[in-house]
């Protein structure tokens, strides 16, 4: 895995870096999410869910897996998200409209 990601994806980084920061742009349009600033440096974004929303990160994951989309918190309030060759702009834009659906709703 690693010579693959070596010799074949690294030409690709930059695609990563660019949808990274698509999402970024996309999610900080979101009531409810924070950006954390400075975020994306890389194919990594940061966001924090505000004060407003009541629910916890744990509870924006169970709630964002009946819409499709898999999450890993990084904290209590907090996601990191990665953008690599799975994640094309369809996806992007299911995760945007995902949060906005369930951000909405609580």
């Amino acid at each position: 895995a690693g010579l693959i990601a070596l010799e074949k994806m690294s030409t690709r980084l930059g695609q990563d870096h660019a949808r990274a920061k698509k999402l970024a742009d996309r999610l900080t349009q979101v009531n409810g999410l924070v950006l954390d600033p400075g975020s994306p440096s890389t194919n990594m974004v940061y966001m924090n869910l505000s004060d407003e929303v009541a629910l916890d990160a744990n509870q924006i994951t169970e709630e964002m897996k009946k819409n499709g989309i898999l999450l890993d918190p990084d904290g209590a309030r907090r996601f990191r998200f990665v953008t690599h060759y799975w994640v094309d702009d369809q996806a992007v834009e299911k995760t945007v409209q995902a949060f906005h659906q369930v951000l909405a709703d609580k």
